[in-house]
């Protein structure tokens, strides 16, 4: 499936220079559907070619198998990527969000967290709801072995919880809204990802961010356009996304405040890639034995020569 862009800003007078993007239907990647909608890509000099995955893992996967050259994904398929020890940089994040939920069932005699202990709760097992729910539940003194995580896919969190297949289920939206829906004041719901966001990061390969720089800034640029078009009109900017998502108004004003649309590279990101790297070595999931050193993965020239005060790491 492909996206075009629907209008043409020509601020570029040169020849375009091609370039492919992996991205999900979702509004993680809004500053792109923003970018193409409004022309910045063309006005950039790019010629762009929006490739859509399942997934955005299958998006990384792509762009490593250079199937795209650009590829959109969170931060935890990030960290695998690299204790994988692949050849992989993330340029920017695009989007930081909190959207991540737990869900439970009342008539499963769930009111309150500590009811969770003994209980079969599903989530995406090696996932990064996986570890939010892990850390959300050890923060609240709940053990691992208190409870029988059930390996349950996102896209099937309704049928689990309303089936009654668990008791429990780490979702988000719109399958929170579905649950509802259906099981009405039924459920009790909780937020899992406390003040750690996830991120969407915009990633290549080292060898395409060295070969070209100059559609490495044209993108960046792009988006950066994007960011302040949605900052100046948001409504404007909403209607762009739910058009190309297909999302009902009401659904796009109910998720749109719990993103934060920006093209940035901060100390924060890094602290969550070590924290998920953590994870992922104690849960043997990874044949590491050691936190990589992200800074080496982390490509921020692009980003400083054009806006410096989007780049916060410490070196």
């Amino acid at each position: 499936m492909l996206f075009v862009p629907s209008s043409c800003r020509r601020d570029y007078s040169g020849p375009a220079a091609a370039i492919t993007i992996g991205t999900t239907t979702s509004e993680v990647n809004s500053l792109i559907l923003i970018a193409q909608d409004r022309g910045y890509f063309a006005g950039n000099g790019l010629n762009v070619t929006h490739r859509i995955y399942r997934s955005g893992l299958g998006a990384v996967d792509g762009m490593l198998k250079n199937e795209v050259d650009v590829g959109t994904g969170s931060e935890f398929a990030f960290a695998g990527q690299v204790l994988s020890r692949k050849d992989i940089r993330t340029i920017g994040v695009i989007n930081r969000s909190s959207v991540e939920y737990l869900v439970g069932r009342v008539d499963k005699k769930i009111n309150g967290i500590a009811d969770l202990k003994g209980k079969r709760i599903g989530v995406p097992l090696k996932s990064r709801p996986e570890f939010s729910l892990g850390r959300f539940l050890l923060l609240r003194g709940i053990k691992d072995s208190e409870v029988t995580l059930v390996n349950v896919p996102v896209d099937q969190a309704v049928d689990a919880l309303v089936s009654g297949r668990v008791d429990a289920v780490a979702a988000w939206q719109p399958y929170v809204n579905q649950i509802r829906k259906q099981l009405g004041d039924g459920i009790v719901v909780w937020k899992t990802q406390e003040n750690q966001p996830s991120y969407t990061l915009a990633m290549c390969t080292g060898r395409w961010s060295a070969e070209n720089p100059e559609r490495l800034t044209g993108l960046l640029k792009s988006l950066i356009q994007a960011e302040n078009y949605s900052i100046k009109h948001p409504e404007a900017a909403k209607t762009i996304v739910q058009k190309k998502l297909n999302y009902s108004k009401a659904y796009i004003a109910e998720v749109w405040p719990d993103y934060h649309f920006s093209v940035l590279l901060d100390q924060s990101l890094v602290v969550a890639l070590e924290d998920e790297a953590r994870w992922l070595i104690s849960n043997k999931l990874t044949s590491e034995k050691q936190v990589p050193d992200f800074l080496g993965y982390i490509y921020e020239d692009a980003l400083k020569a054009i806006k410096p005060a989007a780049v916060n790491i410490i070196r």
